[in-house]
């Protein structure tokens, strides 16, 4: 009862353990939902604030270089001296002329820092002198600022129809090769590139892929542009120094086929910012899809632990249940014999024994009781010995007729005084196994015992021995016609301890261990053993070794 009942509450308690893992699962799916959302968002949020850096580090580059261009450039130029210093992101530097009446007159920026006359590239022509950039090729148009003195200050400012003007085309090489992957490197972090994909495209235009390759974008963000406040240079040392400032007027420029495109504005460029191989949701989608795939997988292991344990508790209780079942069988299997040894022997030693015939059949019986003893507890010590995992199968080559043979007439004398009768059908020329010739001696002998106590109503036993070539073994069969074995009880015939029902009823002598060494042998010789039994018509258990 106790035994029950532990059993219920184990199962009671794992098919608990297995309702709450359920539930966790459900709370897991629902919660991963939120925290799939709640990541995607913060992505956005953190690649949106990296974007905008980029943008603000790249339109300070631009507002350095509209610096440059009004006081070093424009400095050098009216002075005659050389110009130096242009930043790397200038390729090629131009003074535009436009008088009111006559052609536009243009002068280049050479190598060793001077201007000279060149032609007006086409390109340029179109641009007038606003404040604004050609988009083909890529170039910064900055009108020549005119000076206003007002006491210590000095007002630079331009018409609205500005004459002169500078034209800087941008370096593309440098643009594309050095400048951009820096300003994304510093902006996103060091491993975004292996995460995203990152383009520069016109807004005029954007299948026109300036940087990288368009693609669908999870966030753009435009650049390339000014904000509409003056620009202060920094104050100079001299506090009573007259300070300069530049104001850059907001226009509105005729972009005419998309050549042109105004400074003032939220920008002319724009990035844009694409997850690797799928869009930024389905990347999470797809994450959390895995995680959650991995969790129901851990789960699934949690209930599979579960169930082995029970399967395990309840195993365990079984063979415990057996070993009790071995104990109290071999206890009293050992008391039968020792007490009818013990009151045999007496009778003899008190003389109450006499005349030959009685004195031969004491002998007899002392010789039965005493060879049923030695059987169980050789049972026992090869059941040790084998399980122990010390005993190792020989590798011997074995005649399996001579052995059978042996075993036979070991036993012939006693199955003729039960009215056994013996049929043996071993076929010639069988080949030979390589193995253990005392352990098989073994396993045929269980064999025979184990027919011999369980036929004892048809008092019959064929030994049968042939060599199968298609699977390359020989087949040793034992069969009897006894009462059979019940098929609830072939399942675990073999296994240690376990004795059919049929048997513990008829209270046939036996320990539960004979079967089990004649399995455990087969196995040491990497064969098998097997079991066909019908009610009322006998077993036949088949030996299979591989040769």
């Amino acid at each position: 009862m106790a035994r029950s009942l532990g059993s219920r509450a184990l199962a009671a308690i794992c098919a608990v353990l297995i309702v709450l893992l359920a539930a966790l699962a459900v709370v897991q799916y629902r919660w991963s939902a939120r925290v799939a959302a709640a990541d995607a968002q913060r992505e956005k949020e953190h690649l949106d604030s990296s974007a905008a850096l980029f943008a603000a580090n790249f339109n300070g580059l631009i507002e350095q270089t509209l610096l440059f261009l009004q006081n070093d450039a424009r400095a050098a130029l009216e002075s005659g001296k050389t110009l130096t210093g242009v930043p790397k992101m200038i390729a090629g530097l131009y003074y535009l002329q436009i008088p009111a009446h006559g052609a536009p007159q243009a002068q280049r920026l050479t190598s060793d820092g001077r201007f000279v006359a060149v032609p007006l590239p086409e390109w340029i022509a179109a641009s007038r002198c606003d404040s604004s950039a050609v988009e083909r090729p890529p170039a910064l148009v900055t009108p020549i600022l005119n000076e206003i003195t007002e006491g210590r200050i000095v007002k630079r400012t331009f018409n609205w129809r500005p004459s002169r003007c500078f034209v800087a085309s941008f370096n593309t090489d440098y643009l594309r090769n050095a400048l951009f992957p820096q300003l994304i490197q510093q902006s996103f972090g060091p491993t975004a590139v292996r995460d995203y994909d990152f383009a520069v495209v016109s807004r005029n235009r954007p299948s026109d892929a300036f940087y990288g390759k368009p693609a669908h974008a999870d966030l753009r963000r435009p650049f390339f542009s000014l904000a509409p406040k003056p620009l202060k240079p920094p104050l100079p040392d001299n506090p009573k120094s007259k300070t300069a400032v530049f104001f850059v007027r907001q226009i509105t420029v005729n972009r005419g086929k998309g050549q042109m495109a105004d400074l003032l504005g939220p920008g002319i460029w724009e990035l844009d910012v694409a997850h690797k191989n799928m869009p930024l949701a389905a990347a999470f989608e797809q994450r959390r899809r895995r995680d959650l795939l991995l969790s129901a997988g851990v789960e699934l292991l949690l209930i599979a632990a579960i169930v082995f344990l029970v399967i395990g508790a309840r195993r365990m209780q079984k063979l415990a249940d057996r070993k009790m079942q071995f104990v109290a069988g071999v206890s009293h299997e050992l008391r039968t014999p020792v007490s009818a040894i013990a009151m045999l022997s007496r009778n003899q030693a008190d003389g109450l024994v006499t005349g030959p015939e009685r004195v031969k059949q004491y002998g007899e019986l002392i010789h039965q009781q005493s060879r049923r003893l030695n059987e169980m507890v050789e049972q026992a010590l090869q059941y040790a010995g084998i399980h122990s995992g010390l005993r190792r199968a020989a590798k011997n080559e074995l005649d399996v007729r001579r052995i059978l043979e042996q075993a036979v007439d070991a036993r012939r004398e006693e199955l003729a005084r039960s009215g056994f009768a013996v049929e043996m059908a071993i076929a010639d020329h069988l080949p030979p196994v390589r193995g253990d010739e005392q352990l098989l001696r073994m396993a045929f002998d269980n064999l025979l015992s184990n027919a011999q106590k369980h036929a004892e109503l048809g008092r019959w036993i064929r030994i049968t021995a042939e060599y199968d070539a298609s699977e390359k073994e020989i087949r040793i069969s034992v069969e009897d016609r006894g009462a059979g074995i019940d098929p609830a009880d072939q399942a675990e015939i073999f296994e240690p301890f376990s004795r059919g029902r049929q048997a513990i009823e008829a209270q046939i002598p036996g320990s539960g261990l004979g079967l089990s060494l004649v399995r455990s042998a087969a196995e040491l010789h990497r064969g098998t053993i097997t079991l066909v039994s019908e009610r009322g018509r006998g077993s036949t258990f088949t030996l299979h070794l591989p040769v």
